[in-house]
């Protein structure tokens, strides 16, 4: 029955811890003050593999004071790693208590009993194993009324089985195996790991765009050279009939006066010559319209030519 009551006390705790109501889920029978349950991670392992012992311990703080609760355990042949744990939880009205140990065990009287079977010579490759069984953990209370703390609970280990190729008398002569505590020696780098991660982001960076601007080049070489188109080339009296036009638009009565002159000396003489000249010398500004006309009269003038 105490192998079935501790999931189902387990069960119950975390459906108490889910609820989080105002009334709390009773998770021990009625009148009871304590509850048990213990585990084991593995009970077979290899040799020398660590095996972590658990066991919880539930109190009805209206009747006990986790406080003065007091677990003694013995695990021998085999030896903790480290500390044993203790954390408390409280749910409603209940408290867990839950201790967790680390045990292994690494000397001669871990290693299995050798068997004689009818096996004979090939039992040097067979697999060995033993079984331990470890002393109950007391689960006693300080009752500051009584002289001595009382025994509530008396909570028994499954059997843990350890298997291995060795046996004792292969260990006879001597025990292959040494066990050293000495912590290892901290970290140590040639070059600073941020200096090396720049290093290398470096490195990558060049990888990439030195293929891209070797690859750029090559393009560039293999393109035709762009042609480059010949500008027109004017004559003089296109370039003073230009001028004339850029005067109109962009220029002021001055500019105006000085392209209507070259043109009328470009014109060599006419009547057109004669009407640029005019306008050049006219004691107003010359009018834009009728540079423009004019303009656009030599134009015509000067194709039929």
């Amino acid at each position: 029955m105490r192998g079935i009551a501790g999931p189902v006390l387990g069960a119950l705790v975390l459906a108490s811890a889910a609820c989080g109501g105002s009334d709390p889920v009773p998770v021990l029978p009625s009148g009871r003050a304590i509850e048990t349950s213990r585990t084991l991670s593995s009970t077979t392992h290899l040799f020398g593999d660590v095996v972590d012992a658990r066991l919880d311990v539930v109190v009805d703080r209206r009747l006990l004071d986790p406080t003065r609760i007091h677990v003694s355990t013995g695990f021998e042949p085999y030896e903790r790693v480290g500390e044993a744990r203790l954390s408390r939880r409280d749910l409603g009205d209940y408290t867990r208590l839950r201790y967790d140990h680390a045990l292994r065990c690494v000397a001669v009287k871990c290693i299995p009993v050798r068997k004689e079977t009818f096996l004979g010579e090939q039992e040097e490759g067979r697999a060995e194993r033993r079984t331990f069984r470890f002393p109950p953990a007391q689960v006693r209370y300080d009752d500051p009324a009584a002289e001595s703390p009382e025994l509530l609970r008396s909570v028994t280990w499954p059997p843990l089985t350890a298997v291995s190729r060795l046996n004792e008398a292969q260990a006879d002569a001597e025990f292959p195996f040494r066990l050293s505590p000495t912590a290892l020696p901290s970290l140590s780098y040639r070059v600073a790991p941020p200096l090396l991660a720049g290093l290398l982001l470096l490195v990558g960076i060049v990888l990439v765009v030195l293929p891209a601007w070797a690859a750029l080049r090559w393009w560039r070489a293999r393109r035709p050279p762009p042609k480059l188109e010949t500008p027109l080339e004017l004559t003089p009296l296109e370039r003073a009939r230009a001028l004339v036009v850029w005067s109109c638009e962009r220029g002021d009565g001055a500019d105006r006066r000085k392209a209507l002159a070259n043109l009328a000396a470009e014109l060599g003489g006419g009547e057109l010559a004669a009407i640029a000249e005019t306008l050049a010398w006219s004691p107003p500004d010359p009018e834009r319209e009728a540079a423009l006309a004019l303009a656009r009269g030599t134009e015509a003038d000067g194709d039929s030519r």
